[in-house]
């Protein structure tokens, strides 16, 4: 009998998208909803992706031309969108001819889903979920993040009681439980979710811990990223550049939201601009006011700095293979997909440790652990990255073992195949 998983997730996310690829080759039946609109993202192969209003009529769509052909412009857009790498979309229901299509389409219709302030769009809300649950009949509900997947399965199950629901695993992203745990509603919509699930799976032993202190009880699965590995071929072939004491570039993660604090991270490059002469900065996924605060450091510290726009995952890793060192500063993340691939590609590595680069760096050796709220102490390990070339070449050695041993995609995809060879038998 054909194993059959039901993915909840984002379904535009790379990180989504390389996971599921490492089983889509099995011969396993696999689907997975969107938790909004989006298109789905250009690697994800080999899954059945659900739209809630595919299944539209030819005199829907002539309406809807008639009334405003943007409509219609817009309509034909999204359906293109959800046919990347020739994946099957299938409708969950059909959409309802009411008020703008744009609106719709942008989920401005929401639903709550808890405790919490999250909201899921009405069409891809827990109602849509359960009944695609129930028609489906999956062997396992995989969600893929908490504070949307996980919260929206968590809200269809509830919805579900009078009918026997599928085995439920849990992974756990980035910030879900260090950041939210702090939170009142948030913390009492996770200990519910982890009190229902059947499995759980994150990629930190910090995050193992703090699940079991919030009342997890159920199996966890074996600690690993959540992006799956990296091509070794690949990085091999753009590792072949200079030592990382010969470089000339230093990136630096742009992020400033709830978790990101890239100001702080150019505070502290501001106060190194004395030893970065002759180096470029280059900041990456910067949010606009970062933009303005790197306009600062190049007019009035004299700074060569710039905005990376719009970088594609493989221009990213070049960049990484030119740099002497990578600088990310957060309140809060898992592991930090930047932080592995500036270790793989030779970048020495700054991180916070709100974090747990701890379980991948050594610090002092391969790395340096820092507080998101010590600028100076930030700046102070900056500056060693930048003047010491012995630690930064050592460091490059050591980090690749570290790759090769537990970043290796060759390695890393039978045991995201063991995952599901644990949890299935039990729901077959």
């Amino acid at each position: 009998m054909t194993k059959r998983i039901l993915f909840v997730g984002m379904v535009d996310s790379p990180h989504t998208a390389r996971w599921i690829n490492q089983v889509s080759d099995l011969g396993w039946d696999l689907h997975i909803f969107p938790v909004y609109h989006a298109p789905a993202h250009r690697l994800l192969k080999g899954v059945t992706v659900h739209r809630p209003w595919l299944q539209i009529r030819p005199r829907f769509l002539l309406k809807q031309f008639l009334s405003n052909p943007r409509n219609a412009f817009n309509l034909r857009n999204s359906l293109r969108e959800a046919h990347p790498n020739k994946l099957e979309v299938r409708s969950v229901l059909p959409l309802p001819a009411v008020g703008p299509l744009e609106q719709v389409l942008a989920g401005i219709q929401s639903e709550p889903l808890g405790e919490s302030d999250v909201r899921a769009p009405l069409f891809y809300g827990p109602h849509v979920l359960a009944r695609l649950i129930r028609k489906l009949k999956p062997d396992l509900v995989h969600s893929m993040e908490f504070q949307h997947a996980g919260y929206l399965t968590l809200r269809a199950k509830e919805l579900s009681r009078s009918k026997p629901f599928p085995k439920w695993l849990a992974t756990n992203w980035g910030s879900d439980i260090y950041y939210y745990r702090n939170f009142p509603d948030h913390k009492k919509q996770i200990t519910r979710l982890l009190s229902e699930i059947d499995y759980y799976s994150c990629e930190c032993e910090r995050d193992v811990e703090l699940a079991r202190e919030m009342g997890l009880t159920a199996p966890v699965l074996p600690v690993m990223p959540n992006t799956g590995g990296f091509d070794i071929e690949q990085i091999e072939i753009l590792r072949e550049g200079a030592s990382p004491s010969e470089r000339r570039i230093i990136m630096v993660k742009g992020y400033e939201h709830f978790a990101g604090r890239a100001l702080t991270a150019l505070d502290a490059v501001a106060m190194c601009a004395d030893v970065l002469r002759g180096y470029r900065v280059v900041v990456f996924s910067a949010s606009t006011v970062v933009r303005e605060r790197v306009e600062e450091l190049r007019m009035f510290h004299g700074l060569d700095i710039s905005i990376l726009e719009h970088a594609g995952h493989d221009k990213m890793l070049k960049y990484f293979a030119h740099a002497r060192a990578y600088l990310g500063v957060s309140v809060s993340d898992a592991i930090s997909t930047s932080m592995l691939e500036a270790m793989a590609l030779g970048s020495f590595p700054i991180q916070t440790d709100s974090s747990c680069c701890s379980e991948w760096i050594q610090h002092g050796r391969t790395g340096f652990s820092v507080r998101a709220d010590d600028v100076r102490d930030i700046a102070a390990k900056l500056r060693i990255a930048v003047t010491d070339d012995n630690l930064v070449n050592d460091a490059e050695e050591m980090n690749w073992q570290t790759v090769l041993e537990r970043l290796d995609q060759r390695k890393l995809k039978p045991q995201a195949e063991r995952f599901y060879e644990f949890v299935l038998p039990q729901s077959v």
